[in-house]
């Protein structure tokens, strides 16, 4: 599967964009990659995987976790992409 810009991502998971967006800035997300496009600006690009830790991170949100533990559990390898 091919990266997936920020609208893409955010509309996967209906998402705004700025919560897409401070999920990566606080790290419960991995860090988007900038394609520089000439004229036509730069766009964000996110790997392919985000999706589904995204929907990780909202199951953990749902039960009643915290950003801070979400990340420790990030960081303690308990999240797994799948292929």
């Amino acid at each position: 599967m091919a990266a997936v810009t920020t609208e893409a991502l955010a509309e996967a998971l209906k998402l705004s964009r700025s919560t897409v967006l401070r999920w990566a800035r606080i790290g419960v997300l991995p860090a988007p990659v900038v394609v520089y496009r000439g004229r036509r600006g730069r766009q964000t690009r996110w790997l392919p995987h985000t999706i589904e830790q995204a929907r990780w991170v909202q199951t953990q949100l749902d039960a009643g976790l915290t950003f801070d533990e979400i990340a420790a559990a990030l960081a303690a390898g308990e999240f797994k992409a799948e292929g």
